[in-house]
């Protein structure tokens, strides 16, 4: 063939190629493995809701969702991670409610959760409780608030770690009840919990999936829970509200993100796949075994709950001096 005659055949094959839709030369989403990084460590509940929803979810969509942990700064490190991959899907993250508070927490933060993120769903949210020893003395949020007025600085209250939502909740709970007591932070709500249950430390607000099966199988006591309504759990338990501390509001929650500039049509793809994971009866049954409410709903429920997260927390960490330590 001539050099005329190839330089026409290439001229013809490229209009052949521009004359195809764009919808049948892009490649429908996902054709490949997506990689799930959860910013906490393995069997923590943030890693145990990824892994009982992305099965579903890739069953569905036909292609793996590998489950890949990163650990390391308060969840920072996972989180970053997923906010600076590229935004083509591949990359997502299921992350906790911390992803609002830790950023504020470092003097040059990594990413700013309202901006750096696609809101993809939200999975699950988990209240808090305030929880004592079966041996404590108190017996209401009434009885232990009248102590620590007459003994400022002399009463625990423990947590799960610096800048954690049960430390938050219990600096929260000192402004808005006008206590002063002693911050004593754990590695962890598991030791947290095991010394309130030996009488240790007198008081902690942990998370109701945690605590839930030890109220009610009486090994520990729960002197109110922060929802809005009593929990259906825990029907005997009065609300923070009830109690007289309606403005204590806050609670753990769980969701899926992506980079910030992931195409509109692959966020609707994931959060379509996201909630007809949480109708699965078997998903609902571990999530409310886990004490979480099944969420779900459109990326907007999730984006608006991180913008109302951030100035609230935010606040708080400012008032009261909370770093990262």
């Amino acid at each position: 063939m001539s050099a005329l005659g190839q330089g026409l055949g290439a001229v013809l094959a490229a209009a052949s190629v521009l004359a195809v839709p764009p919808a049948v030369l892009a490649q429908p989403y996902p054709s490949k493995p997506i990689r799930v990084i959860v910013n906490s460590a393995p069997a923590g509940l943030t890693d145990v809701i990824a892994r009982l929803v992305t099965p579903r979810m890739s069953q569905s969509m036909g292609q793996p969702m590998v489950v890949e942990n990163r650990v390391g700064a308060g969840g920072l490190t996972g989180a970053e991670f997923v906010a600076k991959a590229e935004p083509d899907g591949y990359t997502i993250g299921v992350v906790a409610s911390a992803i609002t508070v830790a950023p504020q927490l470092v003097a040059t933060a990594p990413f700013d959760a309202s901006k750096d993120f696609a809101p993809v769903a939200l999975l699950m949210s988990t209240p808090l409780i305030l929880v004592t020893g079966m041996n404590s003395p108190y017996r209401s949020v009434a009885q232990l608030v009248a102590d620590a007025k007459a003994r400022p600085g002399q009463i625990s209250i423990a947590s799960g770690g610096h800048a954690t939502m049960t430390h938050l909740m219990a600096e929260q709970f000192q402004v808005q009840a006008g206590l002063k007591l002693i911050h004593v932070p754990y590695k962890g709500g598991g030791p947290a919990l095991n010394d309130v249950l030996a009488g240790h430390v007198p008081v902690y607000f942990d998370t109701l999936n945690t605590s839930v099966k030890l109220v009610q199988e009486n090994k520990l006591r729960a002197l109110a829970i922060v929802t809005p309504k009593r929990s259906p759990a825990l029907p005997a338990v009065p609300t923070l509200a009830e109690a007289g501390y309606p403005e204590v509001q806050g609670m753990a929650w769980f969701a899926i993100v992506a980079p910030a500039q992931t195409r509109r049509e692959v966020i609707a793809k994931l959060n379509d796949e996201a909630n007809e994971a949480l109708k699965v009866p078997e998903i609902r049954e571990r999530l409310l075994n886990l004490g979480g409410t099944v969420e779900g709903g459109p990326p907007s429920v999730l984006a608006d709950l991180i913008r109302s997260e951030i100035p609230r927390w935010g606040s708080l960490i400012r008032e009261r001096g909370i770093t990262m330590q």
